[in-house]
């Protein structure tokens, strides 16, 4: 499937451990022409959308995996208007879907502590940044002092549960968020 356009652009790949007997390990492709999936490090791939049944394909933008994978085998993929989750390693999903007009998510990020807190956020074009705390079920728009709505990328600190700190980086520069992403601050950056 996925040497049928070779040209294509890939947006993000994804990688966990074999879990399941015969699985050597799951690579994930992000592409303008959906989603592809791997269980032996890339040798072959399918339709990882399969399963949704979707009238054309669905371009997919960003992907992330659960830090406790091993246990809860959760994934994430960002598309046009929504965010697929999947609770089996990707054989099947569900989609969330988002406020109209539907944005493209960018970027994906998780919690470190995601086996605790389900905090998980995503960053999109125009519509700044979304958060759920119920692994991936409900989304809420959280941009209070995001002054720039495009986020290219984000990160979330290793002691999040500590210090609740998020960077969403956008067109104009970095925010910071030291409430889990309910309120942004510019970072003054030393270099101009």
């Amino acid at each position: 499937i996925i040497d049928e356009q070779p040209d294509e652009v890939v947006y993000a790949f994804a990688g966990a451990p074999g879990v399941l007997p015969g699985e050597s390990g799951l690579v994930l492709a992000a592409r303008g022409s959906g989603l592809y999936r791997s269980l032996d490090g890339g040798q072959t791939w399918e339709d990882a959308l399969a399963s949704l049944d979707l009238p054309e394909h669905l371009p997919v933008t960003s992907l992330l995996v659960s830090p406790d994978y091993e246990h809860d085998r959760s994934l994430f993929a960002g598309a046009p208007g929504g965010i697929l989750c999947s609770t089996d390693g990707g054989r099947t999903w569900k989609v969330q879907s988002l406020p109209q007009p539907p944005p493209t998510i960018s970027a994906l990020a998780i919690s470190p502590a995601y086996a605790e807190d389900q905090t998980v956020f995503a960053g999109s074009m125009e519509d700044g940044v979304f958060r759920s705390t119920n692994g991936g079920d409900h989304w809420v728009g959280w941009n209070f002092g995001l002054l720039d709505l495009n986020v290219m990328c984000l990160a979330i600190s290793p002691r999040f549960t500590e210090d609740e700190t998020v960077f969403a980086g956008t067109e104009t520069g970095i925010f910071r968020s030291t409430n889990g992403g309910r309120a942004w601050r510019e970072v003054d950056l030393p270099f101009g």
